[in-house]
């Protein structure tokens, strides 16, 4: 698979999300969250083979673009030159919880990722993803520590963190077009 076409098919899933995971932010932010992503992913397809993490960056702006930004480079790394997949997550975990000062259990991507690199460590991208939808589930009860759903009435609770859903989608497309390749 090449992150050509990862990138392609996850702009078409992002797109197709899009309402959904704007209504997600909606009821914890500003209600951009697909529509960023969306924004980010349209710039890294079009984007030359190993610029596209940076591409998506530019074009999405702001905390969440650097953010997903990390984690897409690592997943283009692995795609373009064969660079491993858990250990350039756990790179991608470290930065996003020294930029974002956050730690799992503030309601963040970091509740989809930091379970997803832990099951990684097997190998298993399915299980991986599986441990990622865990910690996206879990993020309903979770009272947010960072972020804009920190000032939400009751801190988000009740509510799925936006970037977990966006994160698990990420990895699970990724294990669907490993899986197909």
């Amino acid at each position: 698979m090449s992150a050509e076409r990862y990138f392609n098919a996850l702009r078409e899933k992002v797109a197709g999300d899009m309402a959904h995971l704007n209504a997600l932010d909606a009821a914890l932010g500003d209600g951009d969250h697909g529509t960023t992503l969306l924004r980010g992913l349209t710039s890294a397809a079009r984007a030359a083979e190993g610029q596209r993490a940076k591409a998506f960056m530019r074009a999405s702006g702001g905390a969440s673009g650097t953010l997903f930004g990390l984690v897409l480079h690592e997943i283009e790394q692995h795609l373009e030159a064969g660079a491993d997949l858990g250990a350039g997550l756990a790179r991608a975990e470290a930065r996003i919880c020294d930029l974002g000062q956050v730690k799992p259990g503030d309601k963040s991507m970091i509740d989809a990722l930091s379970p997803a690199v832990q099951a990684l460590q097997g190998g298993d991208l399915a299980a991986a993803v599986a441990a990622a939808g865990a910690g996206r589930d879990a993020t309903v009860e979770m009272i947010a520590r960072r972020g804009r759903a920190q000032y939400v009435e009751g801190g988000g609770q009740g509510h799925m963190d936006p970037g977990a859903v966006s994160l698990t989608m990420m990895l699970a497309l990724l294990a669907e077009t490993e899986a197909a390749a």
